[in-house]
């Protein structure tokens, strides 16, 4: 499964969970729940069937794995781990008072090896400002273990539903 088939199956998630929360007086808890549903549901659908870690969701394969959720691929073995394709955190405090909590988790995805990392966060600002985009892009820009193909998918959720960004390790960002 390529990188681009990746994203597209994440944002798939994501529009899945939008439409299912839409209008409800759903929290973070709820939000996060909901988005830990349909990618434990859609990592087993690809081929090969992926396994899921996420906490407190029926469907995953297994509990939290250093991540919010994350797709893990093992060989015949089952206990040889082959791949981390997906990291995906998430962090539904606003852009402002709660950075550091957007910091700290994106943090965790620089940190991390996998073939797409997802952070998905919810911030106070308009429809159209993307600054956050530009504050995470410059982070990775500063690891030293950035590599030029690393490829992060950026979702920030509005009231109209996720607004897509791919950051590439090469510093090219670019709307979805």
């Amino acid at each position: 499964m390529d990188r681009e088939s990746i994203s597209e199956v994440v944002r798939e998630c994501l529009d899945e969970a939008f439409a299912n929360l839409r209008g409800k007086r759903a929290g973070a808890e709820e939000w996060t729940r909901e988005i830990k549903r349909q990618l434990c549901l859609a990592g087993p659908a690809q081929e090969p069937a992926l396994h899921v870690c996420a906490s407190g969701v029926e469907d995953a394969d297994g509990g939290e794995w250093l991540y919010d959720v994350c797709w893990l691929s093992y060989g015949e073995d089952p206990d040889c781990l082959n791949e981390v394709v997906l990291i995906l955190e998430c962090e539904w405090g606003g852009a402002g008072a709660d950075s550091g909590r957007i910091r700290d988790d994106f943090h965790k995805l620089v940190a991390g090896r996998a073939r797409v990392r997802c952070m998905i966060w919810k911030d106070g600002n308009g429809r159209d400002d993307p600054a956050v985009v530009g504050w995470l892009a410059g982070m990775m820009g500063e690891c030293v273990e950035t590599a030029a193909d690393d490829l992060y998918l950026l979702a920030r959720y509005t009231a109209y539903g996720f607004q897509y960004w791919h950051l590439c390790g090469n510093g090219t960002v670019y709307p979805m």
